[in-house]
């Protein structure tokens, strides 16, 4: 007994230290004028603005546009930009961000349920909003996310959150964006860790594909039911939690990383007249005719991975994106890592280019293209009127290594980019200058105000 109360105290210890003491951001008090910017907008087919303004209110852009604005709005807090870049916040697909804050302590890890079909779980409800690694991801530009639950074979929903906010319902944009379906494996491994037999494997994956079906035939029966008698109806929360799903008005996120798994899931949403989305992606480049006649979007799970494919080269999923941009199939693309690697986006998105693909759709792949397949499209991606003002100022080229966020908002609010990383940073910078090993350091370029 003595040891479990040992142990309680720790995991409760370990869980109250991931807590950020970071508050949300002031809503916008008036309207700010951002001049003198480059902008990239991350429009389709826009060119960049290389000198122009962006101008927004109660947290939605009102005007974009080159060189200086004709007028301000009364109360107007102009930024000078000059030598900055303004561009949407990043988005990042398949976030666990906010359900898992210590992977080694399950606490605090609510990526997953029991049981095996969970289509009534919503992503956003299990989010601790104030986890440490939240300002860790805003410090790398990524100010939105499509966060994904994890185990079983249903899942739950995706949510599209915003990174601000006091509560988990603070920060949700849209609580369904997404069923996520985990499709079995339907390719024999023969790999040394794999100790079931071939035979064992193709068994377990008709099983799991039989209980699939049955559960959507099952959903589908008990939709139409409801929909024609809805009080005699027996009330079943996943399966009223399933009716956007069926009528193809909201996707099912599939995991298929696979030529094999690709058709068959695709195919098998498409018989069913369900709006399929692929997670993964390894192995699309082989399946590019069945991903253009249905035009299923592709979200590529990280690009900094081996290849999964005995056979395949080195370079596969780095040229991944430029390919389904070649045959004009709509992609976007995520870091499919831990929570705390979210900053790193920009970084797969910038692999993408060294690889092929133009930088204005390497930008549009973490930004516009994310919003549009996370039903986000009206509200974030791209700056331009009507939209949300989740922005970010940036020095230098965007996607490059070096290029970090200087200043950001989320819905017209200036949100704080430190984080615990880079208060211990200065610190112990601080510590070194005082022992006159390092020089005073200049303050970072930032916008002027006035």
């Amino acid at each position: 007994m003595k040891f479990l109360s040992h142990l309680a105290a720790i995991v409760m210890a370990t869980t109250a230290l991931a807590q950020s003491e970071m508050p949300a951001a002031l809503p916008q008090q008036h309207p700010i004028a951002l001049v003198n910017a480059r902008i990239e907008t991350a429009r389709s087919g826009v060119a960049a603005i290389e000198k122009g303004h962006v101008i927004f209110d109660k947290g939605r852009i009102v005007s974009v546009g080159e060189g200086s604005p004709a007028a301000l709005p009364p109360q107007c807090q102009v930024m000078d930009c000059t030598g900055l870049t303004v561009m949407p916040g990043f988005i990042n697909a398949g976030s666990q961000l906010g359900l898992v804050e210590t992977l080694q302590v399950q606490a605090t890890d609510d990526r997953t349920e029991f049981g095996k079909f969970h289509p009534e779980i919503r992503a956003c409800v299990a989010v601790n909003p104030d986890t440490t690694l939240l300002p860790v991801a805003r410090a790398g530009g990524v100010l939105s996310t499509w966060l994904f639950p994890q185990g079983g074979i249903v899942s739950g929903h995706a949510s599209v959150m915003r990174l601000d906010g006091w509560t988990g319902e603070d920060q949700t944009i849209i609580p369904r964006a997404g069923l996520i379906v985990q499709w079995p494996v339907t390719q024999t491994i023969n790999a040394p860790w794999m100790d079931k037999s071939a035979e064992d494997q193709k068994k377990e994956s008709a099983k799991q594909l039989r209980e699939i079906d049955r559960f959507f035939e099952q959903a589908k029966a008990w939709v139409t039911a409801y929909e024609a008698d809805p009080k005699g109806t027996p009330g079943d929360l996943r399966f009223q939690n399933m009716i956007e799903v069926i009528h193809g008005r909201e996707p099912v996120i599939l995991t298929a990383n696979s030529p094999g798994a690709i058709e068959d899931s695709v195919l098998w949403a498409v018989r069913r007249g369900l709006k399929p989305i692929i997670w993964g992606g390894s192995g699309a480049d082989q399946c590019l005719p069945l991903l253009t006649k249905h035009q299923v979007p592709v979200i590529v799970a990280g690009l900094h991975r081996l290849p999964r494919r005995s056979g395949g080269s080195i370079d596969d999923i780095y040229k991944l994106p430029a390919i389904l941009h070649g045959a004009g199939i709509p992609f976007c693309i995520a870091t499919a890592s831990d929570p705390s690697n979210e900053r790193h986006l920009p970084d797969h998105a910038a692999t993408a280019v060294a690889y092929g693909l133009p930088p204005d759709i390497a930008l549009q792949s973490i930004t516009r293209s994310v919003a549009e397949l996370c039903g986000s499209g009206d509200r974030l991606g791209s700056i331009e009127a009507g939209k949300a003002a989740t922005l970010q100022l940036v020095s230098g080229v965007p996607l490059e290594m070096t290029t970090e966020p200087l200043i950001a908002f989320i819905d017209g609010r200036r949100v704080d980019l430190g984080n615990h990383q880079s208060r211990l940073d200065e610190k112990y910078r601080e510590k070194y200058r005082r022992m006159g090993l390092l020089p005073a350091v200049s303050a970072k370029p930032a916008a002027a105000g006035r």
